[in-house]
């Protein structure tokens, strides 16, 4: 990108980035609120600029709007030699994920997901939420470790407004009493007992379906915990539960298939390696997309040097394969 200051922008140059805007509002519809949150400007700022009656520097804001310009430019470049990806595949691992959380919400069950990183856990509960009705899905964080800060993030994402610590969670029953509903708390490792005991509670006066889904800590923590009496509870409930810590073979061919890629050439060999990294799947993704982008920007067809040149940026681990 070329560097743009205010002292190289004439009142010419300034119209010509107004007009440019222009087009892009009446072209995509994009609002200016949108845009000024996407320039960094104060929409207040913002408005009048663009109808050249801002009373301050035109020039330092014509600056942050003409680096927003370009910046689209280049994600148009940068999109434009990227493949596109394959949708929604249902693997094997895909489907035993859907059925805990279909057998959970349908129950209404607890249900447990848990998954080595990059699996397809995420993925699947999204598409799940896509063709489902009620689902709720938060994503646990460290900070939602405890049941009240956890309880908050719930309530954020169902749109419900009570913030009062005790009567939170009856706000949240209320709404998934009856409704044949499903909560689903992803990254659930970062929860703590206490967190996942209220969760039960949730399940027990809401009669809801609720599944936590995360990495193999989560099922070890209610295993271990399960020897505790005031934790039993919790365990017992459990009606539903998937357990896979790797990518399976058959999941790793349907997906480099669906990327167009046949599995048995030497650059699908070569992917199979990389799904079998840490990072699995979604690794071998990440390696698909930027290896495509390397060659596709060099007008050359996927190869094995694409491959290994996307991965050494992507990872330090050594690609340890014959192709």
């Amino acid at each position: 990108m070329n560097a743009v200051t205010s002292e190289t922008l004439s009142p010419e140059a300034i119209e010509t980035t107004r007009a440019e805007v222009r087009r892009i509002i009446a072209e995509e519809g994009i609002a200016q609120t949108e845009i000024a949150r996407q320039a960094d400007i104060a929409y207040g700022t913002f408005t009048p600029w663009m109808t050249n009656k801002y009373a301050g520097d035109s020039a330092k804001i014509a600056v942050k709007v003409t680096r927003w310009l370009e910046t689209r430019r280049e994600r148009a470049r940068t999109l434009a030699v990227l493949p596109a990806a394959p949708g929604f595949v249902m693997t094997s691992t895909a489907a035993s994920f859907m059925e805990t959380l279909a057998f959970s919400q349908a129950t209404p069950d607890f249900g447990v997901i848990v998954g080595g990183a990059g699996v397809g856990k995420t993925t699947t509960i999204e598409e799940y939420q896509r063709r489902a009705s009620n689902v709720t899905i938060v994503t646990g964080e460290p900070c939602h470790s405890s049941p009240n800060n956890m309880l908050t993030a719930i309530a954020t994402e169902m749109g419900i407004a009570e913030r009062r610590s005790n009567m939170i969670s009856g706000a949240i029953v209320a709404r998934l009493r009856g409704a044949s509903a499903l909560l689903v708390i992803d990254e659930a490792q970062h929860l703590d007992s206490k967190a996942l005991d209220q969760l039960r509670t949730i399940h027990d006066k809401a009669k809801c379906g609720v599944v936590v889904a995360g990495n193999e800590s989560v099922f070890a923590r209610l295993q271990g915990d399960a020897r505790t009496a005031q934790f039993a509870q919790l365990y017992s409930r459990v009606g539903a539960r998937t357990v896979q810590s790797q990518s399976r073979p058959k999941d790793i061919c349907a997906l480099i298939l669906a990327w167009g890629i046949d599995g048995e050439s030497d650059e699908g060999k070569l992917l199979k390696v990389i799904a079998r990294k840490p990072g699995a799947l979604r690794g071998m993704t990440k390696a698909i997309r930027y290896a495509s982008m390397i060659a596709n920007g060099a007008g050359e067809p996927l190869a094995c040097r694409h491959i290994k040149q996307a991965w050494a940026q992507l990872s330090s681990l050594p690609l340890d394969d014959a192709a």
